[in-house]
């Protein structure tokens, strides 16, 4: 069984082996610290570790602000950087650092900002260039080949990408003030994203349907489940149908955070995949299911607070795990990104724990 075959069939609740396992997320900061504490430089951490590799490609067209905005750089030295990104933000990047950038400007300031920004950025009449050149080819070479990699689309980011143009607190004045423009911007992506579908699905078998939110923090959700319900149930509902129409049957929700205020209308929606699982966020993995029990199915789940601490610490989180691990629809992957408290030794002893406890050898 390889990797693919266990992807697919885990999150199905079918018999595997194993699960996969996932190195991603790890920041540049982190592997700095680590080529001090042993690991080669340059060496790639799957051949390190003896681990298959899974790989993930997007079947789809942009769904983001299209043309990008320009990327352009205002100012540059040894420390740090400041530019305009692709979506219209200035932003200071610190080149010496693995953090979050610093988000001095956003592009929707007001509302005659955004309906610009709809209409110039988000033109339905473009859609067929959203494709780009080679999306025949493409759609040729994965009909053709035996796949060992996992092939998606995107359901659609609409919060996110509300977020990323107007910041997460003008974003929620709009809620409240241009209700109308919010709904205007939700549908062309949503229209945007269907495309991708229609276009897709009749010709290839494609894995799941993904979306990236990052809708919640820590304790709760950064809008409420009556805003929920009117802009979003019904986007995800119509790109969940069509999906599960061409037997699609795994969605995945990609957002930080508490998303438990909102757990019943993603199962309304279509959507029971969820990742991170942000433990430190009351998203465990272990509660979770103890929750919604095989309605849900997750990746992430492993606090990377215990991988920092030490080995009985990291013993303890794994094994704790055992359970739904062995209970099918979860695959165990620290929940967050690698940070650089911890240590290459504390990250070789999560990867040999989790080796010994699937048998890989």
């Amino acid at each position: 069984m390889n990797n693919y075959e266990r992807f697919i069939n885990i999150l199905n609740f079918k018999e595997v082996d194993h699960p996969p396992l996932l190195l991603d997320g790890i920041w540049e900061d982190t592997l700095k610290r680590w080529y001090k504490e042993g690991l080669p430089e340059g060496i790639n951490l799957y051949t390190y570790f003896e681990i298959e590799e899974l790989k993930f490609v997007y079947a789809g067209l942009n769904t983001g602000p299209y043309p990008p905005f320009e990327e352009k750089i205002l100012f540059e030295n040894e420390n740090e950087i400041i530019k305009i990104d692709i979506y219209g933000r200035k932003v200071r990047d610190f080149k010496n650092s693995t953090t979050m950038p610093e988000w001095i400007e956003f592009p929707v300031k007001n509302k005659d900002d955004l309906k610009r920004i709809i209409e110039e950025k988000f033109d339905l009449s473009f859609i067929l260039e959203r494709w780009g050149n080679d999306i025949n080819e493409k759609i040729n070479k994965w009909k053709n080949e035996k796949r060992n990699y996992i092939l998606f689309l995107d359901g659609g980011c609409y919060y996110g990408i509300l977020r990323n143009l107007a910041g997460v607190e003008y974003s929620s004045y709009l809620f409240y003030d241009a209700p109308e423009l919010i709904n205007e911007l939700f549908e062309r992506i949503n229209i945007i994203c269907i495309e991708g579908l229609n276009k897709i699905l009749p010709e290839i078998k494609v894995d799941y349907l993904g979306f990236g939110e990052d809708i919640a923090y820590k304790t709760s959700t950064l809008i409420s489940p009556c805003m929920f319900k009117e802009f979003l149930l019904p986007r995800y509902k119509k790109v969940t149908s069509i999906a599960k129409k061409y037997g699609v049957t795994i969605t995945l929700y990609d957002s930080d955070g508490n998303l438990n205020p909102f757990m019943d209308l993603y199962f309304e929606s279509g959507i029971d995949g969820f990742l991170p699982c942000e433990v430190a966020a009351d998203m465990d993995p272990i509660d979770l299911r103890k929750r919604y029990g095989k309605r849900i199915k997750m990746i992430g789940g492993i606090d990377k607070r215990k991988i920092a601490k030490g080995k009985d610490e990291i013993k303890e989180e794994i094994y704790k795990k055992i359970p739904i691990i062995e209970e099918g629809g979860y695959i165990p992957k620290i929940d967050h990104s690698v940070s650089s408290d911890i240590s290459f030794e504390n990250y070789s002893f999560y990867i040999k724990t989790l080796k010994e406890i699937y048998g890989i050898k």
